[in-house]
C-alpha cells in the first residue's frame, strides 16, 4: 500500500492583481465549490450533485491601506493570481516544497472599513465575487470553473462537456 507525502504549513502567499502584486504574506481564501443537487425518486428521494455551482466567493486579508490595498478594489471584474508555498514531507523522508497557483477572475464586492487604533496595524477583508476559478498544485491543474463560459473541470474531466455539447 503506498503512502502519501505529508503536507506541511504554508510557507508564504502572494497575490496579484492584474500584473501587480498586491499583497503577500497575507491569508487568501480559495472559493468553496458547493454543487446543486436535483432530486430523483427511488425508494424516496435521492440527491444527485450536478456540474452547476452555487456562487463562488474568495477573500483576501490586507494588512494595511496601501496602492497593492486600494488596486484591489473597485466594481469592475479583475483577474487575481494567487501563489502560495507548502512544505511536505516526502514518503523517502526527505522535505520539500510544493507550490500552487489560483488564477481567479472576480468582481470585488466590498471595501473592508474595520477599527483604527494606535500601536496596531489595520487589516481588512476584500471579498471577490468570482466567475472563473482555475486552481494548479505543482504545476498541474486540478479544478477549472468557468461560470460564463460553462466549464466545470476537475482533475482533468469536464463535467460540463456533455451538456454543452447537447445545447
Amino acid at each position: 500500500m503506498a503512502s502519501l507525502d505529508k503536507m506541511g504549513a504554508v510557507l508564504a502567499t502572494k497575490v496579484l492583481c492584474g500584473t501587480d502584486v498586491v499583497a503577500e504574506d497575507v491569508n487568501i481564501s480559495l472559493p468553496d465549490i458547493t454543487f446543486q443537487t436535483v432530486e430523483v425518486k427511488g425508494l424516496g428521494t435521492i440527491e444527485i450533485p450536478t456540474c452547476l455551482t452555487e456562487a463562488l466567493e474568495s477573500t483576501v486579508t490586507s494588512v494595511g491601506m496601501d496602492k497593492g490595498f486600494y488596486n484591489m478594489l473597485g466594481l469592475e471584474s479583475k483577474t487575481f493570481e494567487y501563489r502560495f508555498v507548502k512544505n511536505l514531507l516526502e514518503t523517502s523522508g526527505d522535505t520539500g516544497v510544493r507550490g500552487y497557483k489560483a488564477f481567479l477572475k472576480g468582481i470585488p464586492s466590498n471595501i473592508p472599513g474595520g477599527s483604527i487604533e494606535p500601536g496596531s496595524s489595520w487589516s481588512g477583508d476584500v471579498t471577490f465575487k468570482i466567475t472563473r476559478y482555475q486552481l494548479y498544485a505543482d504545476g498541474v491543474e486540478k479544478i477549472l470553473i468557468d461560470k460564463l463560459k460553462g466549464i466545470c473541470k476537475i482533475n482533468g474531466k469536464d463535467y460540463a462537456k456533455e451538456i454543452n455539447s447537447l445545447l
